[in-house]
Order: structure tokens, then C-alpha cells, then sequence
């Protein structure tokens, strides 16, 4: 299959919700892994820390000065190389302001090209979006789909961006992009959280425009995110390409907010679904847009957004065949539902949402 079977690699935004994915996924698979956050609390890597094969270093990827030096000494303090970095860090989130976008995504990306350059480090896998392609209706959109910025949020103008960079700044031999669609699993603080707590607010479960919870709403595993980012990290056929990662199942708008029902909110399993005209939700998503951006925050104060209500008011149906090929030539296959779900099952029993 042309791989790697162990080395040294770098995980950026190790302590986010991907990012600590792969840093399991690597591990479990005989790497030694340099974890790199900016936060002095790395919850998500608890478990890990009496490892002999992890490293935690601290560092941001906007300030170049700092990573390269950390990076440095962190491959020269184990065996002089590295052989991948997977590049999670970034502002995962749709409020906020333009330039805070530009600073974690483009900036961060100009940093990471640079200490792959100068570090000598192998390959760079970086962590896209499906947002690339655009919020618009897809039918079985792969890879070839045009790359579409509408202008609507700084989160996938600054993908765009950064994958273009990218492109520009590292010979296609160094460098793998993937691209997955919405990323669910145990450690999700963004978008699954957010639509439980809209579902637990909400006597109907609610929908918008003209699909009435018929659309398509692609989900990705985290771990099998995770599982690609190996491969596309060991592969010799993997450089120079992109990959959407999406699971192998299909699901609705609607049946993805009953799965959450099921894990979460059991009492509520019955509820029914209300369709809300998309012109008559637009003004109230926007209120949220715009304060939340005002008051700084993170997070929405109240959902959807406008960004939010474009994504579910839209049919988003992306081919993963590509990356389950490269899964295949690694001799893994993605995981099916019915063990996410056992996993999830797992994680909310020790830790409800």
C-alpha cells in the first residue's frame, strides 16, 4: 500500500475536538505525536499524559516566531525527523469578525507552510471544510466541485484562502487537504451541542425553507476524520490531493435531530417537526449574527445563525468515495454508524451534554 507504518508527527490544535481525535488515532497506531495548543488545560488529552509516545507542547500557529521554535526543538529532542503535520488549529466557529478569521486560518497556515519548509518536516495534511464548496444544494458533490465563497461568513472565505496558500507554498508532493462536512462524535463542543440545546429550548423540532427536514445534512465521525488523517499522513499516493470526508450513511436534517434525541434528550423522542418559512427566519438569525459578533462571542447567543439557517435550510450531498478509496489502499474502512453510535452512547453516559 506505499505507507509509513510509525513516525513522529505534529498535531496543531491538538486539544480541540479534531485535533485530539488524531492524536489518539495516531498514538493507538504506534506514532509518536508532538500535541500542540495554546491552552494551558488540555482536557481532552487527560488520558494520554502518561504516555512515553506523546508530547505536549504549547505554541500558536499565528505567531511564527514561537512555533517554529517549538517545533524545532520538539523533533530535535526525538529523533531529528517528522514525518507528518496535521494541521486541526483554527477558529471553529461561524460569528465573529473578519479579521479574527484571517488570522487564525490564513496566518496560520502561512506559519504552518513555513515550518514544513524549513523544519523539514515530510508532509502537511490540512484540515479544510466542505464550506469551500459553498451552502448551496448539492447533489453527490466530490472533490471537482469548484470552490465557491459566497461571501455570506469569514469562515470559509479563509479556508478558501488557506488552501489556495497552501497550494501556492508547498510543492504538491508535501501537502494532502481534507475537507470534512459536518464533524460529529464524543468532544463535540460546537455544532452537536448547539442543536441540542435549540432542541431542549424548542417544544417542535424545527425546520426551515422548502426542504422540510428532508435535506441532506452530511455527517462526518470524528473518528473517521481521525482515520483519513492517518491515511492521507502514511500514504505515497495521497500528496497533491483533496478529500471530502463524509460518513458512509445518509442522513436528513430531520433524522440527524432525532439521533440527537435518542443520545440526549430520550424523554423527547416524540416530538414533531415544524417547517418555518426561510424569509420569516432570516431577520431572527441575522439579530444573533450580528449581536454575537458585537458582543465578541465565540458562539451564537441564540441559534440558528445566519450562516447556521443557510447550512440547514440547504440539501448538502458529498461524495466520500475518494477518501474511503485512500481509507481502502491503507487497509481501513470507515466506521459505520452502529459503532459511532455505541460510542456516543458511551461518552454521554459518563458525560451527559
Amino acid at each position: 500500500m506505499g505507507s509509513s507504518s510509525s513516525g513522529h508527527v505534529i498535531v496543531t490544535g491538538a486539544t480541540g475536538f479534531i485535533g485530539a481525535a488524531c492524536v489518539h488515532e495516531f498514538l493507538g497506531r504506534g506514532w509518536r505525536v508532538t500535541a500542540v495548543s495554546h491552552r494551558r488545560a488540555p482536557t481532552r488529552l487527560e488520558g494520554l499524559r502518561g504516555s512515553d509516545r506523546l508530547k505536549l507542547v504549547s505554541a500558536s500557529v499565528t505567531r511564527r516566531e514561537e512555533l517554529l521554535r517549538v517545533l524545532g526543538e520538539s523533533i530535535a529532542a526525538g529523533r531529528g525527523t517528522c514525518q507528518a503535520l496535521v494541521h486541526c488549529a483554527g477558529r471553529a466557529t461561524d460569528i465573529g469578525w473578519d479579521r479574527q478569521f484571517r488570522v487564525s486560518h490564513l496566518g496560520g497556515i502561512r506559519n504552518v507552510c513555513d515550518a514544513v519548509r524549513e523544519l523539514g518536516i515530510k508532509r502537511l495534511v490540512h484540515v479544510s471544510t466542505t464550506d469551500v464548496y459553498g451552502v448551496r444544494d448539492f447533489t453527490d458533490a466530490g472533490e471537482e466541485t469548484p470552490l465557491a465563497n459566497n461571501r455570506h461568513n469569514p469562515y470559509p472565505k479563509y479556508k478558501i484562502l488557506a488552501e489556495a496558500h497552501l497550494r501556492a507554498g508547498l510543492p504538491r508532493g508535501r501537502y494532502v487537504i481534507l475537507r470534512p462536512a459536518f464533524v460529529w462524535g464524543p468532544g463535540d463542543t460546537s455544532v452537536g451541542p448547539r442543536a441540542v440545546a435549540f432542541l431542549r429550548r424548542s417544544p417542535v423540532i424545527l425546520h426551515f425553507g422548502r426542504w422540510r427536514g428532508r435535506n441532506r445534512w452530511p455527517l462526518a465521525y470524528v473518528g473517521n476524520v481521525a482515520r483519513v488523517a492517518y491515511a492521507a499522513a502514511v500514504l505515497r499516493s495521497a500528496p497533491g490531493e483533496a478529500y471530502s470526508v463524509v460518513d458512509a450513511e445518509p442522513t436528513t436534517m430531520d433524522e440527524y435531530y432525532r439521533l440527537l434525541l435518542d443520545l440526549f434528550l430520550p424523554a423527547r423522542r416524540g416530538m414533531r417537526s415544524v417547517t418555518v418559512p426561510f424569509c420569516l427566519a432570516w431577520p431572527v438569525a441575522a439579530l444573533s449574527t450580528v449581536l454575537s459578533t458585537l458582543l465578541g462571542r465565540h458562539a451564537p447567543l441564540f441559534d440558528p445563525s445566519l450562516y447556521g439557517l443557510r447550512h440547514v435550510a440547504h440539501s448538502q450531498d458529498f461524495s466520500g468515495e475518494k477518501a474511503a478509496r485512500l481509507l481502502a489502499d491503507a487497509g481501513l474502512t470507515l466506521i459505520d454508524r452502529a459503532a459511532a453510535l455505541r460510542e456516543m452512547r458511551a461518552a454521554v453516559a459518563g458525560h451527559p451534554c
